[in-house]
């Protein structure tokens, strides 16, 4: 749970960077609550585009579970190998 007033964006984008190291990373608020990602990395080589999106999920579920998350639904999500 975050307090009010915290950058859910700069967190989004946190725990994506820890979870896909030296990734290109991009994370935009398109409505309260509602992100658009692009996500660009290595982690992704030989993966399913299917795979590749439940990596993310699985980057930022915490963010997600909850009567009180901050992120309510990822709007659009982009993964790319470089």
């Amino acid at each position: 749970m975050l307090n009010a007033g915290v950058d859910t964006t700069g967190v989004l984008r946190k725990a994506l960077e820890s979870a896909f190291p030296g990734a290109e990373i991009e994370v935009s608020s398109a409505s309260p609550g509602h992100f658009e990602l692009r996500v660009v990395s290595k982690a992704f080589e030989g993966k399913t585009r299917v795979q590749q999106q439940q990596l993310v999920y699985r980057a930022i579920t915490h963010l997600m579970s909850g009567d009180t998350a901050p992120v309510h639904a990822i709007d659009r999500m982009q993964t790319l190998v470089p």
